[in-house]
């Protein structure tokens, strides 16, 4: 008889914390089992801009949903074979006479001088290519003619709204995805706060705190890039998305203030907190696989001899590392031939001008890999999110000489996390070099600091692909744009920021003091004729009693 007590007692035990654990745990699953028609366009031709959203795509396809993307990537023949996923549909965009932005960036051609306004000017040529070559695909074409229906649209978020025009034709709510920090304009579009006090612009690559001067730079230049994008890029987008969706295509901007969600591939522990709206959410580190595939047996060879530290150098997909100006490349040779640790290179051709035994060449790396073996203790490269968010996940210390768009802005934050040394690009020499390298290898509170950030970037309620998939299909629910979307997008710039508010106030408070001196000065003056007015009657008193 105890023994049975016992047992039930036991029993009740076990159930009653597997209730509580089950109460306490999160879990991000799709309930109702809906399958979902998804279309996600991505009309840029940047290779790491897919990269970044391309597991979404296949784990939406992997459980279930019928998905169409439109994209310069497709599924490769080996992708294929690993993972046959029969509801994945490639609409291919490649063009052979254009290509793809990969190897793109030449060296040579790099200036610095009004970087950010020059980039600007770049943005908008590749939003031009993007939207005339993408929709005047037969493809493309193709589609629109179809009776598709579609119960939720994704779309990149970056440098042009014409790919908005999908939104319009086939009347689906629609959420947007981001591969790097929220632009300017999509702040403002979302209604989002973006205040330039203490948040840094993702075009200039300021360090947090701000000073008075950095925060007069990032004021002025969130206001030009804003009127730039609306009055520029906006209008010309307008025009080409007219042609293809057809004349009664509302304004673009009245479509961007529509997305009902924006999945953004950053993480407060790597760019600082800042408040956002529900329905804007970091996925950081999407793109990370939840697992370590092994390495090349010749790269774990190497890897495995470099008894004192390796040095993983990778300046990724669109810089040309080849191209290195030859006085830079020069100094940086010098400073790894000279280093006691082995260095793994990312390096576009088969071998590098000078042979050095210590330094192993590829034309591609699979770098997350790369980065997991014990025996690489420090991170060389351009700035570039994905790479940036592969060694903050690691735990990496860095050095990092960024190149163009938002990698000034990505080595500002980790700098600011005390995890990276950041390198001009214009000042490369072999002193600053190795000055960089013994910090990275020798100065341990980069790489405590980095493991400090590390942890932080990890922890979190959900995976950020788990998080992602569940607001693609909360969107597709019919849950997100009536709910979530902000009162503040549709508000003009003066309401938003209270302007008209406050010069009523400053007028009201004007008059009234205006009144208030006036009262006090006839008070003042009748107080002043009172007394003259008596003054002048005691003088008259006293002169008759003299007569």
């Amino acid at each position: 008889m105890w023994r049975i007590y016992s047992f039930s007692v036991f029993l009740l035990i076990i159930v009653f914390s597997t209730c509580c654990s089950s109460v306490n745990e999160t879990v991000f699953v799709n309930t109702d089992k809906t399958k979902f028609k998804i279309l996600s366009i991505f009309g840029y031709l940047g290779k790491s801009h897919f990269d970044v959203f391309k597991p979404l795509l296949e784990e939406l396809a992997y459980r279930g949903h019928e998905i169409t993307v439109i994209s310069y990537f497709p599924r490769t023949k080996n992708a294929k074979m690993k993972k046959p996923l029969p509801n994945y549909k490639d609409i291919d965009l490649v063009d052979p006479k254009i290509g793809v932005y990969v190897n793109k960036i030449d060296l040579q051609q790099i200036s610095h001088s009004f970087r950010p306004f020059n980039e600007l000017f770049l943005l908008k040529s590749l939003a031009d290519v993007a939207c005339n070559v993408t929709l005047r695909n037969p493809a493309i074409k193709e589609l629109l003619r179809s009776d598709e229906k579609f119960d939720v649209i994704l779309t990149e978020n970056f440098n042009t709204d014409c790919f908005l025009g999908f939104i319009h034709h086939f009347k689906t709510p629609y959420l947007t995805v981001s591969s790097h920090q929220i632009t300017p304009w999509t702040n403002e579009d979302m209604g989002n706060e973006d205040n330039p006090s203490y948040i840094p612009n993702i075009f200039l690559g300021l360090t947090r705190p701000m000073n008075f001067l950095n925060r007069m730079k990032n004021t002025m230049t969130v206001l030009f890039f804003k009127a730039f994008y609306e009055y520029w890029i906006r209008p010309d987008d307008q025009v080409i998305a007219n042609k293809v969706f057809g004349p009664d295509l509302p304004k673009l901007k009245k479509i961007a203030q529509q997305s009902s969600a924006l999945l953004v591939n950053i993480h407060s522990s790597l760019h600082g907190s800042r408040p956002q709206l529900p329905n804007v959410v970091e996925i950081g580190g999407i793109h990370i696989p939840s697992k370590i595939n092994p390495l090349p047996k010749d790269i774990v060879e190497f890897l495995d001899s470099a008894h004192d530290g390796a040095l993983l150098l990778s300046l990724g997909s669109m810089i040309k590392a080849t191209t290195m100006p030859q006085k830079k490349l020069d100094a940086i040779m010098k400073v790894l031939t000279s280093i006691p640790r082995k260095v793994i290179w990312k390096w576009e051709v088969d071998d590098l001008p000078h042979k050095m035994d210590n330094v192993m060449t590829r034309k591609w790396l699979p770098q997350f890999d790369v980065m997991n073996h014990p025996n690489i203790k420090c991170y060389l490269g351009h700035g570039g999110l994905l790479g940036v968010s592969e060694a903050v996940y690691v735990g990496l210390p860095m050095i990092l000489i960024p190149i163009y768009g938002d990698q000034f802005h990505n080595a500002a934050a980790v700098k600011t996390r005390g995890t990276a040394v950041e390198l001009s690009f214009n000042d490369l020499s072999e002193q600053s070099l190795r000055h960089a390298l013994d910090a990275c290898f020798n100065n341990t509170s980069y790489r405590e600091n980095a493991q400090r950030l590390s942890k932080a970037y990890r922890d979190r309620p959900a995976t950020p692909l788990e998080t992602a998939v569940w607001w693609t299909e909360y969107v597709a629910r019919g849950n997100g744009n009536p709910y979530l979307r902000s009162e503040g997008a549709d508000l003009p710039w003066y309401q938003y920021h209270l302007i008209d508010v406050a010069l009523v106030l400053i007028t009201v408070s004007t008059a009234l003091i205006y009144i208030f001196f006036r009262l006090i000065k006839l008070l003042l003056s009748s107080l002043l004729s009172a007394v003259k007015g008596k003054a002048g009657s005691q003088a008259g008193k006293k002169s008759k009693k003299k007569d």
